[in-house]
């Protein structure tokens, strides 16, 4: 009886993945719907677009000589230096940037590479520390306007994490 529950149970979410459209209507309503299952996922709050441009801004005078005016990283950016300190690494979808929280990467904008000091992680950073040259709009508007630039399927699957 057990198997044929589970069996039941995985059809009716097979099906409910093979809905596209319901899984487009749920960004805007929060439930992907079906016949037999109802998922709930996170709505996608509206962009602060004031919020966006600041970022890009603040991005493109502070961030982008290391981290590339596309978000794209530093060339061979997943190979150290020969000082054993990290390569920028990309900001966009391709990197690993999009699989933190945000309170580690604001810690990461305001700490820069002192914040690696304490941790065993094999490795260093060059990233400056950037408390006291940016406000905290500055900091929290880097981070918005990154996360504008990746796919819509990448800030709903990070917003569900």
């Amino acid at each position: 009886m057990r198997h044929i529950l589970l069996w039941f149970g995985l059809i009716a979410l097979a099906a409910a993945s093979c809905q596209p459209a319901a899984v487009e209507d749920a960004v805007a309503t929060d439930t992907v719907q079906s016949d037999t299952v109802a998922t709930t996922i996170a709505a996608m709050p509206m962009p602060d677009l004031e919020a966006i441009d600041l970022g890009e801004a603040v991005y493109a005078a502070h961030c982008a000589s290391c981290h590339g005016a596309n978000l794209e990283g530093e060339a061979n950016w997943k190979i150290q230096n020969e000082d054993n300190s990290f390569r920028a690494p990309p900001h966009d979808a391709s990197g690993h940037t999009w699989h933190h929280g945000d309170p580690t990467l604001l810690e990461a904008i305001r700490l820069g590479g002192r914040r690696l000091e304490e941790l065993n992680i094999g490795g260093t950073s060059n990233m400056p520390t950037f408390a006291g040259v940016l406000t905290d709009e500055e900091v929290t508007a880097v981070l918005t306007y990154i996360k504008s630039t990746w796919p819509e399927a990448t800030r709903i699957l990070r917003t569900n994490r």
